[in-house]
């Protein structure tokens, strides 16, 4: 009966993960179809339900995780999930074909990286409310995450010819991607109005538009479904697994779930380091690091308090994010290319981030 509850909480893991991946794949594909239906822009699509969905795995498993009352598991998989994107998946890219990447991925969107990694950690940090992100500081890293967002949107033209991080820090401080935000939705709106009218006469003939509609969104709903349906399963897993046999949530959080959800996007940036498009590739990683972050982290301490234990093992993993951060900045920045000899070097930093966060998860002391 033992080995049968054993293998059936396994399965379920297993199972959740799986519901994870595929699911945010389906909602990506599925909801990136209906937005191009009621006529919004690919762009605006590629900037928010398409980056926000390559996150929905991270997202919603570690917002479970503090629901269920497992903050540790949250803050592990996110962070894990990062320190992952910088080193396993940049490097064994890398080792395929050497990635290029420009002056402005580096001096803006890794900047960004970097400045929003280090305001987590003071939150953590935070004498006032040490060991946890609380409301406030889930609000800040919301608005970061929005003003992101719209940055990249309404300075698309600018981004090519300038180094933008202190326009961005300008941009942030004087709060005008409010006024972004309104402009962009009008925008979309009228787009959406234009390629109605444009459209209206092949739809009447072919009668495929409200089907196709009906269709994409009944997917949306059914892909999200699965996601929420297989964060709970990994928690729930999860913790057996911890209870079971002694393992600490951080490792699991770490050294499986990050890793588990972060297969596919491996998989994916493989096949486009072999396709020459090791640039898109470098700047998808870090949108996703920033994303994973703030839109993770701070959706849900805007709700529950996320917590995180003054253990020796959290501590590691905070700084081993920063360190690696640093490091993969400077790697990328070198020469302007990520060379195999640089992806070695962190597929490396990979194995040593495993083998020291598992270690001091595990024997915290």
């Amino acid at each position: 009966m033992q080995l049968e509850l054993v293998v059936l909480n396994i399965g379920i893991f297993i199972g959740g993960l799986v519901f994870l991946i595929y699911g945010s794949d389906v909602f990506v594909e599925s909801a990136s179809r209906l937005a191009l239906s009621v006529g919004v822009s690919e762009l605006f699509i590629g900037l928010t339900i398409v980056a926000i969905g390559t996150s929905l795995p991270e997202v919603v498993a570690s917002a479970t995780a503090v629901v269920a009352g497992q903050p540790q598991l949250a803050i592990t998989n996110i962070l894990g999930s990062t320190i992952i994107n910088m080193t396993l998946i940049i490097g064994a890219s890398a080792l395929v074909s050497p990635l290029a990447s420009n002056a402005v991925v580096i001096d803006r969107d890794a900047k960004v990286m970097i400045f929003i990694l280090s305001a987590l950690a003071f939150f953590i940090f935070d004498p006032l409310t040490p060991g946890a992100v609380v409301f406030w500081e889930g609000a800040i890293l919301l608005v970061l995450f929005a003003a992101y967002l719209s940055f990249l949107f309404t300075r698309q033209e600018e981004c090519e010819s300038c180094y933008q991080f202190r326009v961005f820090v300008d941009y942030l401080i004087r709060f005008q991607f409010l006024t972004s935000l309104g402009g962009l939705f009008s925008t979309s709106r009228k787009k959406s109005n234009e390629k109605k009218s444009e459209q209206g006469h092949e739809d009447e003939e072919e009668g495929t538009s409200k089907p196709n509609t009906f269709r994409n969104a009944a997917t949306v709903i059914f892909s999200a479904l699965m996601i929420v349906f297989g964060a709970q399963f990994v928690v729930l897993g999860s913790e057996f697994i911890s209870l079971t046999w002694g393992i600490q949530q951080g490792v699991i959080g770490f050294a499986i779930i990050a890793l588990g959800t972060s297969l596919p996007e491996l998989t994916v940036s493989i096949n486009s380091a072999k396709r020459g498009f090791g640039r898109l590739l470098i700047g998808n990683v870090i949108g996703s690091n920033i994303i994973n972050v703030t839109l993770g982290i701070g959706l849900i301490s805007l709700f529950i308090p996320t917590t995180v234990q003054f253990l020796l093992g959290n501590i590691v993993i905070i700084i081993l994010t920063l360190v690696f951060a640093l490091i993969f900045f400077y790697a990328i920045r070198r020469d302007w290319r990520v060379t195999r000899r640089e992806g070695m070097v962190l597929v490396t930093l990979f194995i040593l981030a495993q083998v020291i966060i598992i270690y001091f998860e595990q024997f915290a002391i």
